[in-house]
């Protein structure tokens, strides 16, 4: 994300600060203009609650964000409180995201609404993450940086967030949207395989085998490799990581050619995917390179092989391909 100031003393801020650190003035983000505002905003019902510094409707109780989540934990736990915070803090990123990305949060057609249940285990019911018809459902303990740390272990991934978490399983969402029933369905399953293969099957095989060597040079994570769904969406969460990160890359002193420079004007809409991705590639590993400086793992730990620059490029196709059919839809009344 790139770099917020407040607007009453332009002083450097980030993006989940609800008050300015040097004059205190209280800080509310306004989704529907990406800006922050000073006191002049209807803050979101939440703010006193879990720290949301999202602006509501006047019309509202809960900002945009806060309104999709369908289902909260249980608040008699202070500790639920506390990780429920972490999970809005990471949806929150994840929705500015999608509007910077100009993808919208329901499909008309199929009438699904993206909305969130953000549920504990304490009720007994394991909870699986997840998503289903634009419901995606997040386990609170991945709020928990014990638990997921022991998760990420166990399951031997280089990689695990919320946020991360987050992306993925709105990646499911926008291929139903992206590429299902849309020119893109043929070549998506050149490029990432079947999607019509059962998915319950490939799953039980791929949590039941013995060898969990995968192809590094076709897929992005081991879990990539499980089924096309699980492919793509592991893809479309690497895109937002990079467009993401790139943005907040674009308010840096770094040393950069003329294109480059051009490339971090708005990672989110550059429709140029190798001038996008050269930008990723320096900016990736000035951050390993930062890291392994102050003795910690590498925050990008992950190889781009040409096959998963294919896939990523295909993301990036399908998302510019959506974009410009719905600017040709804004645009035909207006030309009849």
């Amino acid at each position: 994300m790139r770099q917020l100031h407040c607007p009453a003393c332009h002083e450097s801020i980030f993006f989940e600060q609800t008050s300015c650190n040097r004059c205190n003035a209280q800080l509310t983000f306004d989704a529907s203009g990406t800006i922050f505002h000073c006191g002049d905003a209807v803050a979101c019902a939440n703010r006193s609650l879990i720290g949301c510094n999202w602006a509501a409707k006047k019309s509202d109780a809960l900002c945009p964000s806060c309104s999709l989540t369908r289902t909260i934990p249980t608040l008699q736990s202070p500790q639920n409180v506390a990780l429920w915070r972490r999970v809005e803090v990471a949806k929150r990123r994840l929705l500015y995201d999608l509007a910077r990305l100009e993808l919208p949060l329901s499909d008309r057609g199929r009438g699904w609404q993206i909305a969130f249940d953000i549920l504990a285990d304490d009720l007994g019911q394991p909870v699986m993450t997840g998503h289903s018809n634009g419901l995606i459902t997040m386990n609170l303990s991945e709020a928990d940086d014990v638990k997921r740390e022991a998760r990420r272990t166990r399951f031997r991934e280089p990689y695990r967030t919320l946020l991360g978490h987050f992306r993925h399983e709105v990646g499911h969402f926008f291929w139903e949207l992206l590429v299902n029933g849309t020119k893109l369905q043929q070549p998506f399953r050149v490029i990432f395989g079947d999607e019509t293969a059962s998915y319950r099957e490939a799953i039980h095989r791929y949590h039941t085998r013995p060898d969990r060597v995968y192809d590094r040079a076709v897929f992005i994570s081991e879990y990539a490799t499980s089924h096309p769904w699980e492919d793509w969406a592991e893809t479309f969460a690497h895109f937002l990581h990079i467009v993401s990160t790139l943005d907040s890359a674009s308010s840096l002193p770094l040393s950069l050619n003329r294109r480059s420079h051009e490339t971090l004007a708005d990672p989110y809409l550059e429709k140029d995917f190798e001038a996008l991705l050269s930008a990723w590639m320096l900016v990736s590993y000035t951050m390993n390179e930062l890291n392994r400086s102050m003795g910690l793992s590498d925050a990008y730990p992950f190889e781009l092989p040409l096959a998963v620059k294919g896939k990523l490029h295909f993301v990036h196709m399908a998302v510019l391909s959506f974009r410009a059919h719905a600017q040709r839809q804004l645009d035909a009344p207006r030309r009849t």
